[in-house]
């Protein structure tokens, strides 16, 4: 597949766009000479746009609106086969863009119907939206989970020694019943306890992150072999900190493992959890 150009223009001399055609968002970075880069390869649009709105640079695509509105778009946004290779190139424009800036990245399926529609929104938050990328510069996202294993033989019998001093001294047929009798309750016990170990580890972790953001943890899990979420986090961190927080969660995980907890990081993406919420203008 050939490279297809990235189209350069500004908000004082917009691009044609045709009335069956609609902007896609894909992410807004700061507008500078470091833009001369081609996008990768990988790109499907007809056109791919980088639009300048002061010191900020939305980068667009200009797609069928027939893909997004209209009586088969239900359908395709519903076929994975469809969707999928939709997704992850939005996935990689995003990241070729933060190979030369802070990202403000949108979420896939941003839609404006026209660029007058996108420049007012660019221009209502563009003050907003500088100083986000100014605020991520040198920064990552990572992915902090807790999890854990309480309904496990071994985890009830730990928990049981912990809460019940006359435990090892039962039959098994009295350990049992009272399992049987208390073992909910014993599971939350060791939920709350795997939780506080979390947050202060988490909190331990503060002179290695500009910002922390906690997310509420869906604690079911997915299948029968999968541990239970206990708590879930985003961790903004300078790059040169990278290394060492991963070191601190090895140690950590390993010292959790004992409870059955499991503390996992993942990343890089880039920093979707600590964008601003703008409002679109009156």
């Amino acid at each position: 597949m050939n490279k297809i150009d990235l189209e350069r223009n500004s908000a004082a001399a917009p691009p044609p766009i045709a009335g069956e055609e609609v902007i896609c968002l894909f992410a807004f970075a700061q507008y500078d000479g470091a833009l001369e880069r081609r996008p990768p390869e990988a790109v499907l649009e007809r056109r791919l746009i980088l639009h300048r709105v002061g010191s900020v640079a939305a980068l667009i695509g200009v797609v069928p609106v027939a893909d997004y509105c209209g009586a088969d778009a239900e359908r395709r946004l519903a076929d994975v086969a469809w969707l999928a290779p939709r997704v992850r190139r939005h996935a990689a424009l995003v990241d070729w863009a933060a190979q030369w800036s802070s990202v403000f990245p949108a979420p896939f399926g941003t839609l404006y119907e026209s660029l007058d529609s996108l420049t007012a929104f660019t221009h209502a938050h563009v003050a907003t939206i500088a100083e986000f990328l100014q605020a991520v510069a040198g920064k990552e996202e990572w992915e902090l989970r807790g999890t854990a294993r309480l309904d496990e033989a071994e985890s009830l019998d730990r928990l049981a020694r912990a809460a019940w001093p006359d435990w090892c001294e039962l039959t098994p047929g009295k350990r049992y019943m009272r399992l049987c009798r208390d073992r909910n309750a014993l599971i939350e016990q060791g939920r709350a306890e795997a939780g506080a170990f979390i947050c202060a580890f988490v909190t331990d972790l503060k002179p290695l992150t500009a910002t922390v953001r906690r997310h509420e943890a869906n604690r079911r899990p997915n299948g029968a072999d999968e541990p239970e979420l206990i708590a879930r986090y985003s961790l903004l961190v300078g790059k040169p900190d990278v290394a060492a927080l991963q070191e601190r969660v090895r140690d950590a995980s390993a010292r959790a493992s004992h409870g059955h907890v499991t503390i996992a990081l993942s990343g890089p993406w880039p920093p979707f959890s600590f964008r601003p919420d703008l409002k679109p203008p009156r």
